[in-house]
């Protein structure tokens, strides 16, 4: 299935190319110096954490003058294996069968589009999306000294120090309410994680030039941020939802009542699944009151949680909405799953 799902993954890798062309503006073309003369720079100006760095790793290929499908292809090849890993961390933590009426569904969630299109590009999801699984296969089997998690979390780091903050937050909070681990262990961790998360912050703070720490400056800077999508083709009116739809349409938007294209039908497709397997998962766990909630399963939660909050306040635009959700979608589904296969376990298998 593995010589499959490449080939499979090589039509999101044409495609995503193709989609960038015949766009004629795109944030790839910055990434190979197509917008601009790379001459004029050094290698090491680009040395920076955010999207400078993306130039810093690409300099190379471009100054050996490969051709622009040359960088799909290589962020489409690391996105794949960052696909395998997130393939690896399911079969770590849920095992590799989920069985509904003896057919084993789990292979269907490895081929999901977007899980693909979103991995395929020249752009930054592909190195972060290979970044949090790697990070999440880290946490789930103790391997933190894999060259995997080292370079993954590198990666997280300098491309998107706002996720890798969510995360570590995300860590610290359930970390920190192990009862099964020492106070004083629980305490070392969460100050460290502390000292990370202030650097990172700052960081962030310089990144989008709120520069320093006040709620209304930090307000003033989000509500620009949601009106600044008031043109695109796909925004939503954020700031005038109540928080309840502003979570529901960044977690399951755009579906059908969103349609104006044929991608964006099988989009809400997608959604539609991924809707209708929060409402199944959120009827056993209220049936069950005996569920398991591993570690893994509350890092995922928290993190899904937190990156849902944060990025209502930024976001106005279903199709920035899509992009963002491959950081941590993708592994709610299986912590879903999970919660899911433990219901089906107790007595559903008479009713299905």
């Amino acid at each position: 299935w593995v010589a499959i799902l490449f080939v499979y993954h090589c039509f999101f890798i044409y495609l995503a190319y193709t989609i960038r062309i015949n766009r004629g503006i795109s944030d790839s073309l910055f990434y190979w110096a197509k917008t601009f003369n790379i001459n004029k720079y050094s290698w090491f100006s680009f040395a920076e954490i955010g999207t400078s760095f993306m130039l810093f790793l690409n300099y190379p290929f471009i100054k050996l003058q490969l051709p622009f499908w040359f960088g799909f292809l290589l962020y489409g090849i690391i996105g794949f294996l960052g696909v395998l890993i997130y393939i690896r961390w399911i079969h770590l933590v849920l095992g590799e069968k989920l069985l509904w009426k003896g057919i084993n569904v789990l292979p269907f969630f490895y081929f999901l589009p977007n899980l693909h299109f979103w991995t395929s590009g020249l752009g930054k999801e592909p190195l972060v999306f290979f970044g949090i699984a790697s990070v999440f296969y880290a946490l789930s089997s103790n391997q933190y000294k894999s060259v995997s998690f080292l370079v993954g979390s590198l990666l997280v780091v300098v491309i998107r120090p706002h996720i890798a903050l969510m995360m570590i937050l995300a860590v610290m909070l359930v970390y920190f309410f192990m009862r099964d681990i020492s106070f004083k262990k629980r305490f070392a961790f969460g100050l460290l994680s502390c000292l990370f998360m202030v650097g990172l912050t700052y960081i962030v703070f310089q990144m989008t030039h709120i520069r320093y720490w006040n709620w209304e400056r930090i307000n003033h800077f989000n509500e620009y941020s949601i009106l600044s999508f008031r043109y695109s083709g796909s925004y939503v009116p954020m700031l005038e939802y109540n928080w309840f739809y502003k979570l529901f349409s960044f977690y399951f938007r755009p579906l059908f009542y969103d349609v104006s294209s044929v991608l964006g039908f099988l989009v809400s497709i997608e959604n539609a699944l991924i809707l209708l397997i929060h409402c199944l998962a959120l009827f056993f766990m209220l049936r069950f009151k005996s569920l398991q909630y591993t570690e893994w399963v509350k890092y995922v939660f928290v993190f899904t949680i937190i990156c849902g909050l944060i990025y209502v306040q930024r976001y106005a635009n279903l199709g920035i909405f899509i992009r963002t959700k491959m950081m941590f979608q993708p592994f709610t589904i299986i912590a879903l799953l999970f919660i899911i296969k433990q219901g089906i376990s107790y007595n559903m298998p008479k009713t299905l």
